[in-house]
């Protein structure tokens, strides 16, 4: 595993801040050494996928510009630095993922949906996402509603041109798991900002991180038109 860069501590103008949440346009390895350490990292980095396969998926408009963008996983040395962090993840990443908790308390959660792609060929349906949550002793909030270790939830269609927006409902079961009213949030692979909007939602503060200009932008949107209390 490649280390991370070490960056000196420094302040950065963010795309987008409204005193609650911000957005930082840039690559996040780099970004996330020079910002305030969050209470939790929650975040859904790009996973690894071996093949976008046939059939179906071969037609989705998305898969187009897939190729080493969000398919060839993430580094995970970022993780190092935060004691408290929710990893979505792939099945070809669970091992190395699990791998990084070290001497963390952890749990794995899955998210189930009962509308998944309809591939199979020889293989299950893509029925099942899965979270790993590493975090040190005392910081796993939540009431007992909150505290199962899995997740019914349908995939839902949305407007932003992105093929891996998660819901907010399943991003909200994360946060109160790993946070608390006013805790920090940081999510370094943002994409259109549902952390944030989760985040602020839920009465917590935010920082996110995004390479690529035109999802700040929608991310930015979101947050600017106001977020209703869950």
């Amino acid at each position: 595993m490649k280390p991370l860069p070490k960056e000196k501590q420094t302040s950065i103008k963010p795309y987008y801040s409204d005193g609650s949440v911000s957005i930082y346009h840039g690559d996040a390895y780099e970004i996330v050494q020079k910002l305030k350490t969050p209470d939790l990292l929650l975040t859904d980095p790009p996973y690894k996928i071996a093949s976008v396969g046939g059939g179906i998926a071969s037609k989705r408009k998305y898969f187009d510009g897939i190729a080493g963008k969000i398919d060839g996983g993430f580094n995970m040395a970022i993780l190092e630095q935060f004691d408290n962090w929710c990893v979505f993840c792939g099945k070809q990443q669970l091992i190395e993922l699990l791998g990084a908790v070290g001497e963390r308390m952890w749990a794995l959660v899955t998210w189930g949906k009962p509308n998944p792609t309809p591939l199979t060929n020889s293989n299950y349906l893509p029925d099942v996402e899965y979270i790993v949550h590493a975090y040190k002793p005392g910081r796993l909030f939540g009431e007992y509603r909150d505290k199962s270790r899995y997740i019914i939830h349908p995939i839902e269609k949305n407007t932003y041109s992105h093929p891996t927006v998660k819901p907010i409902a399943v991003v909200a079961k994360m946060i109160r798991l790993g946070t608390g009213v006013g805790d920090l949030i940081c999510d370094p692979f943002l994409g259109t900002g549902t952390t944030l909007v989760a985040a602020k939602m839920m009465g917590r503060l935010g920082i996110g991180i995004e390479i690529e200009e035109r999802f700040c932008e929608v991310a930015a949107q979101r947050l600017s038109q106001g977020v209703l209390q869950l």
